[in-house]
């Protein structure tokens, strides 16, 4: 998320994923054709004007949408939970395909980051209040800013970026090795560093130098997770936030960025969340009520939640524990030894 400067190396002086991998080795065929495909239409977007690449770019989201099959169903699903309505209503297929639109307008705008500077991101988004992010490091333990897949989070970067604040966020390192350490290396001009998913070290090093760290919530059920009531009906929340939040003192701020009229994005901070303890009674409470403010997110605007994956159980099974789960969490109980 432009520029070529290298990407510095982690602070612990372990290789980059993508370096191990090149000095192992040639690269898969795979990956640099993803790289330089990805360069070549980075050149391309640079070259015309926002106001020109974006209408192109709901284009192709409308036709992504037509020819997506499962996954355009799957996205109607999901968006059709959070309206209350049939995966069948019109209405439902209509913010499914706003969320296709969307999601190429936002690929668009992340792709754009490095032929432009943070000033020139920064000038497009509106942040409604500094001050919670002001108050949330107060207590000097870093941040922890929660979200979900809407709007373009990541583009929050380039404008805390400009009045000296910096996110951390976790990404995916084990492959693509040369295209991952080209987006570090863009994001990292425009205050957004990237830690890989499995670097629990990288995690807690940023929190303990009192940075803000950016965790996406909306990853789907998985039993073993936070049991949460989430749009309305149970499924899980990642327990990585809570359990951060009660080792470090880091409060949670739920964020939420969307996208307004003229492509513009509206970025504010919801009510602080802080878990006090990692016993499973609070990190129930510290989650749901996580989930039910990044659910008010979702909510104002299903067609900006570009979620691609079931966010919910998908088999009667997996449903009745998810369920029973929730249940024994609201009493109170220990939700993880409710068997499945």
């Amino acid at each position: 998320m432009g520029g070529t400067a290298a990407a510095a190396p982690p602070r612990d002086g372990s290789p980059e994923r993508g370096e191990t991998r090149r000095n192992g080795g040639a690269e898969r065929k795979r990956e640099l054709l993803a790289f330089w495909a990805y360069r070549a239409a980075e050149k391309a977007i640079a070259s015309l004007p926002r106001g020109v690449v974006l209408p192109i770019a709901a284009a192709v989201g409308n036709v992504g949408y037509d020819l997506a099959g499962a996954k355009a169903a799957l996205v109607r699903e999901n968006v059709a939970r959070a309206m209350g309505r049939s995966p069948d209503d019109r209405r439902a297929a209509w913010a499914a395909r706003r969320a296709f639109r969307n999601y190429a307008r936002y690929l668009v705008d992340v792709m754009r980051l490095a032929d432009v500077s943070p000033e020139e991101i920064g000038h497009l988004v509106d942040i409604a209040d500094i001050g919670i992010l002001r108050e949330a490091q107060r207590d000097e333990k870093g941040v922890l800013l929660c979200t979900v897949h809407v709007g373009g989070m990541d583009l929050i970067a380039p404008a805390l970026h400009v009045v000296g604040e910096r996110l951390h966020v976790v990404a995916d390192d084990t492959t693509y090795g040369r295209l991952y350490d080209h987006l570090k290396a863009v994001r990292a001009r425009h205050g957004l560093l990237l830690i890989g998913w499995r670097n629990l070290r990288g995690l807690f090093r940023a929190l303990r130098a009192r940075e803000n760290l950016v965790l996406f919530c909306d990853g789907g059920y998985r039993a073993g997770d936070v049991p949460v009531e989430f749009l309305g009906e149970p499924t899980t929340f990642p327990a990585g936030p809570a359990t951060l939040s009660a080792k470090s003192g880091a409060p949670m701020l739920p964020v939420a960025a969307r996208r307004i009229r003229s492509d513009r994005f509206h970025a504010e901070g919801l009510p602080l969340i802080r878990a006090t303890s990692t016993e499973p009674a609070e990190i129930f409470r510290a989650t749901q009520q996580l989930a039910d403010e990044l659910g008010s997110v979702v909510a104002a605007d299903p067609g900006q939640w570009y979620m691609f994956r079931p966010v919910w159980p998908e088999t009667d099974a997996a449903r009745d524990h998810a369920r029973r789960a929730l249940e024994a969490a609201r009493r109170g109980e220990d939700w993880s030894k409710v068997p499945a």
